[in-house]
């Protein structure tokens, strides 16, 4: 009950910077307890308990966006434009501060716990990292390639956060967190491969610099794209918990459930844009980034 009532969706929306440092909480809980109470399964443990942890802040802001759109139409323009009617509605900044401190909270235990820990809280994580890798390295992928294996990689993924939204709500929480803890652990293994190369620098302000230069490549490689990625698995989210909630109130066959089928339509068309725009920087910026 701690964690779960330190913020509430209003304030969570009037001030989401506060967002992050409580993101950041909920995984660093749940790495340490899942480590202490579950050791051997810790890597998939510690992403329920932080689904267990945000979901009812979640729900929240889903029900709150629904009331929204039932009292405006406008609701939509003002996602695709990041602007709001009314000033303490800020949808989208919320999602991407939860995913910055998951994500930034996985990635610093990754980097400052000993190794030896290492494989016990993220095995999964890193298992699955090395399978993207050699799935999309096998046989010298070209450009287009390249680009159609992470687009359609991230669709199955949208398509898992609406159907999981739609018919468990908790199931579309739980693949954000594990898209979390995933990009965390590979932006803190980049970290720890930055540092132990800057750790052959003598030191001095080059060795300062090296070691600033590891943190920095680590983090903005993976969130150049990590970020649209993530809000557009929320915005799907959204969109399957919109049209649960529709339905669990009984509103279908009505006008005001096809208006709802409808921007649940447009939103999910705006999370597909948003992961094509994701892929074209992984493969276009993101390994510029080194």
């Amino acid at each position: 009950m701690v964690l779960e009532d330190i913020v509430h969706a209003r304030s969570a929306e009037r001030q989401p910077f506060y967002i992050l440092p409580l993101a950041f909480l909920y995984a660093s809980v749940a790495l340490f307890v899942a480590l202490w109470i579950f050791p051997s399964s810790a890597a998939i443990v510690a992403v329920f308990l932080i689904t267990i942890a945000a979901m009812p802040l979640f729900l929240d802001v889903v029900v709150f966006e629904k009331q929204k759109e039932e009292g405006s139409r406008n609701y939509l323009k003002e996602l695709l434009t990041l602007r709001h009617n009314i000033n303490s509605e800020k949808l989208l900044p919320f999602f991407i501060y939860l995913f910055l401190g998951l994500a930034l909270a996985i990635a610093f235990w990754f980097t400052v716990l000993p190794g030896n820990m290492l494989n016990d809280l993220f095995h999964v994580q890193l298992n699955t990292i090395k399978e993207i890798n050699l799935n999309l390295a096998s046989g010298g992928m070209a450009f287009g390639s390249f680009f159609s294996a992470i687009l359609a990689n991230n669709l199955k993924v949208l398509a898992f956060s609406v159907l999981f939204s739609f018919i468990y709500g908790a199931g579309a929480m739980f693949i954000l967190a594990w898209n979390a803890s995933v990009i965390g652990v590979a932006i803190g293994d980049t970290i720890r491969s930055g540092i132990a190369a800057a750790s052959r620098v003598v030191g001095g302000p080059t060795g300062f610099v090296a070691y600033s230069s590891a943190v920095s490549v680590g983090i903005f490689r993976y969130l150049l794209h990590g970020v649209p990625e993530i809000l557009a698995y929320f915005v799907g989210a959204l969109a399957g918990g919109m049209l649960s909630i529709s339905i669990a109130h009984q509103e279908f066959a009505t006008e005001k459930f096809r208006k709802t089928a409808k921007d649940v339509a447009y939103l999910v068309c705006l999370a597909a844009i948003l992961l094509v725009i994701a892929a074209v920087i992984e493969v276009t910026i993101s390994p510029l980034v080194h």
